[in-house]
């Protein structure tokens, strides 16, 4: 497999209007790479943190099962209207993922929600909320894949898009520490490095960080 991919950072669907200064949706051409790398049709794949519900609809169009979880209640109303299989997004805080009794998945694709170390909300309550920390972020993070790592298939892998985040005075390595917190309960297969045509966070890239069942 390839340490380093070069995509289009966008996406073929217009979000409602509602939402358009808020996206924040990863290309879904990333989706699209992995699953034809990684899953087989009427696989289950799952995205912790659904977001806007990119990972979900292209499961969809591939022939493979959507599952996902979402904090933001418009959200959620929004995949469930593009689904029209409610029970394929639960809404929910994947702090509390064991709570809802999920299937075994096949495949895990997502991008959290980021946090830079000042930073006061809280990430994962959609940033409605203030939150303890970095370093919490964090620990919730490996919490959160404590939890995801007992309902994946042996053969699983998980994959977390995540970039650093370059602020004017301030570097947060968030990729980084977010690959140091999930390889303590996950084992850690590497990245892959994405050269975006553009992107945010102050790069022109972002990293893949691929993950197996230890």
């Amino acid at each position: 497999m390839k340490t380093c991919i070069q995509l289009k950072n966008e996406n073929r669907h217009t979000l409602p209007e509602e939402f358009q200064d808020d996206d924040v949706r990863y290309a879904e051409d990333l989706v699209e790479y992995f699953l034809r790398e990684f899953t087989h049709e009427n696989d289950i794949v799952f995205d912790p943190f659904a977001g806007f519900g990119t990972t979900l609809f292209v499961a969809k169009r591939m022939g493979r099962i959507p599952l996902g979880i979402e904090y933001d209640p418009k959200r959620v109303h929004y995949i469930q209207s593009k689904l029209q299989q409610p029970g394929q997004i639960i809404h929910g805080d994947s702090r509390q993922l064991k709570s809802y009794s999920l299937p075994i998945f096949n495949f895990s694709i997502t991008s959290p929600p980021y946090m830079g170390k000042d930073d006061i909300e809280n990430p994962f309550t959609a940033y409605s909320t203030i939150g303890a920390g970095y370093k919490i972020y964090l620990s919730d993070i490996r919490n959160i894949y404590t939890q995801v790592a007992t309902i994946m298939h042996d053969k699983a892998k998980v994959v977390i898009e995540v970039s650093n985040i370059k602020n004017k005075n301030s570097i947060t390595t968030l990729a980084w520490d977010i690959a140091e917190e999930v390889s303590k309960v996950l084992h850690f297969e590497g990245e892959i490095i994405v050269d975006w045509d553009s992107y945010g966070y102050g790069y022109s890239h972002s990293y893949c960080l691929l993950f197996a069942k230890p």
